[in-house]
């Protein structure tokens, strides 16, 4: 039979300017390629300690429910958060991780040939999801070499085709913040009809006691919406669920543009067991502080100098290719996120471990770069 030459139409003119998303490198990956065992991953901001135990008992528990259609409207999962942060039922929306949100606010308010501000380096799906509309990124670098967020940038290039706007704070992959009275500052000269994003992945992580939950101005109605996760200090990355809190207005807008059933059920289930455990969130940001100072302290007695961070992560400038000691450091069985694909090739970004992880991943380090010394 005759070989038969695919005929398929053109992929959208906007779709050729998209990068595919590079995940963090999986331990079974690596252990099959590398013929290694005990590989640990330190590249994907993950919670070392795992999901809460209520989290994992809620899930066990519903196994057997899993044939059932999960609730469209998240109805004990929304109740219950809606409780704790402090706003109405009809200010949240969830969805299949905080990138489907950020993918619905595009859906939303951008179109072909519009604008969104953002900054560099920063989380890519920003971009992605602009371009997945025809949108426009506008993007503002961070400042020096501690990737300071230059707002005053940022305002100068909002133009008339301006929507969104993008905040990660804390920042990915940096870990910066914006302090509280930078960002009030910035909120009150916002122009109307845009949308400014608060990307708060990594909140809950930060010991800054300015930092902006952005609440107050989403309860008094500004266009601000806060974006957080669950993949993160709640440890229920694989589940995939994110939520939003805006005015409910917007959230409106937003579910016009949500598929159905877009969240699963056992996500929901875990969710709302997880909100009940204060002690694992205690334990996990207990965790990061710990981690944070053991592997600054290390990284200085390399003669490293760590950049601040509000986040469960650090970025760190090795001097020298992050490729290079990326794949170096795959050899001794620790996976870590190169800086390359954030525009920085001398920096890696590590994700904070256990202790265990944490010297693990100091030793591997200290003999690389004595190996490419």
């Amino acid at each position: 039979m005759e070989e038969y030459k695919l005929k398929k139409p053109e992929i959208r003119e906007c779709l050729q300017l998209i990068k595919p998303y590079e995940p963090g490198k999986p331990v079974e990956e690596v252990e099959r390629e590398l013929d290694l065992k005990n590989v640990i991953k330190m590249a994907s901001n993950e919670n070392p300690l795992g999901p809460s135990p209520l989290a994992a008992r809620a899930m066990r528990d519903n196994v057997d429910k899993m044939h059932i259609y999960p609730d469209g409207n998240n109805y004990y999962l929304k109740e219950k958060l809606a409780g704790k942060v402090g706003v109405d039922s009809n200010q949240l929306i969830f969805g299949n991780g905080s990138d489907e949100l950020l993918a619905m606010l595009c859906l939303a308010y951008v179109s072909p040939g519009e604008e969104a501000v953002m900054p560099v380096p920063s989380f890519s799906e920003y971009e992605f999801a602009m371009r997945m509309q025809g949108g426009i990124p506008k993007t503002v670098p961070l400042r020096g070499e501690n990737f300071i967020y230059d707002l005053d940038a940022m305002l100068e290039v909002i133009g008339e085709k301006t929507k969104l706007i993008f905040i990660c704070n804390p920042n990915n992959p940096t870990g910066s913040v914006v302090d509280r009275k930078n960002m009030e500052r910035f909120i009150e000269r916002l122009p109307d009809n845009i949308v400014l994003i608060l990307d708060q992945a990594y909140i809950e992580y930060s010991e800054d006691p300015e930092q902006i939950s952005g609440l107050n101005y989403i309860k008094q109605g500004y266009p601000v919406v806060a974006l957080r996760t669950f993949s993160k200090i709640y440890g229920l990355a694989g589940l995939r669920i994110g939520y939003g809190i805006a005015p409910a207005e917007i959230i409106a807008d937003l579910n016009r543009v949500r598929e159905p059933f877009n969240v699963n059920a056992m996500a929901q289930k875990a969710a709302v067991a997880a909100l009940d455990d204060d002690e694992q969130v205690v334990r996990s940001r207990l965790l990061v502080a710990g981690a944070r100072f053991q592997i600054k302290e290390g990284l200085r007695k390399m003669g490293l100098k760590p950049i601040p961070d509000q986040a469960n992560f650090c970025f760190i400038d090795v001097k020298t290719d992050s490729r290079q000691v990326f794949q170096a450091l795959l050899r001794k069985g620790v996976i870590v996120r190169t800086g390359d694909i954030f525009g920085q090739p001398t920096h890696i970004r590590l994700t904070y471990g256990t202790e265990e992880q944490n010297e693990r991943f100091l030793t591997a380090l200290g003999e690389v770069l004595a190996e490419q010394a």
